[in-house]
């Protein structure tokens, strides 16, 4: 009899293989997937990450101006990363506000009209003591869509002078940092220069007979930088 039959009866409760190497296949291919996917995610985040960006390591200078008369302005820089100073004579413009010795100020006709006849001629004067040099700035000569101005320089030190010029064209973007002013007193304002940088996110996709649908995500990028904090101390009137 087979009810009597070990055999028959062991053959009976054994599981079914196939039923178990498809449950174990499905398992090992959801996994795989769970796999790609988080690693899929973790080079986007990684590409966030190197993308969108803030970066806080700013150089300290300190500036110190006062108007001379009614058309100078006079001013000091210290960089205290380089730890040097530079002294600027400049045209006294917007009120006799100190202006970075590096931009060049917009001025429109009836200011550059309003200029004494040296200021007409010439745009800055600066003074490197670190160096001991003289460098003495002509304001710029525009024609048509070239502009030429000449710089004269005079080493104190090795008694040597040289002169060279600098020619441009108007298509040239003038790069300016952004600045935030905090006004911490009367004669003191704090100064924080900043700048961005970004492109929009962008998503691109294709799909077409006899091909799979396919898209690519661009996530853009966002940089933010402070390279300079300032503090000005204004000595007018005292």
């Amino acid at each position: 009899d087979d009810a009597d039959d070990p055999s028959a009866t062991a053959m009976s409760d054994a599981p079914p293989t196939s039923d178990a190497g498809a449950g174990r296949a499905r398992r090992v291919g959801l996994l795989e997937a769970l796999a790609g996917t988080l690693a899929r995610c973790e080079e986007r985040l990684n590409e966030v990450n190197d993308k969108y960006t803030f970066e806080l390591c700013p150089e300290y200078r300190l500036k110190m101006g006062k108007t001379i008369g009614r058309a100078t302005r006079v001013g000091m820089t210290y960089d205290a990363h380089a730890r040097r100073y530079r002294v600027a004579v400049k045209h006294a413009v917007r009120g006799g506000k100190d202006e970075d010795e590096d931009e060049d100020e917009d001025e429109d006709e009836a200011t550059a009209r309003a200029r004494p006849m040296f200021w007409k001629a010439m745009k800055k004067i600066v003074f490197d003591p670190e160096e001991k040099r003289v460098e003495v700035f002509t304001q710029r000569l525009s024609c048509g869509p070239l502009s030429l101005r000449g710089v004269g320089e005079y080493d104190v030190e090795r008694s040597e002078w040289g002169l060279r010029w600098q020619l441009q064209t108007f298509h040239k973007e003038k790069k300016r940092l952004r600045s935030a002013e905090v006004k911490l007193t009367e004669r003191v304002r704090g100064c924080m220069r900043w700048d961005v940088s970004s492109a929009a996110p962008e998503v691109e996709g294709k799909v077409g007979s006899g091909e799979k649908f396919t898209f690519d995500v661009d996530v853009g990028s966002y940089h933010v930088s402070v390279p300079r904090l300032e503090l000005k101390i204004d000595l007018d009137h005292m």
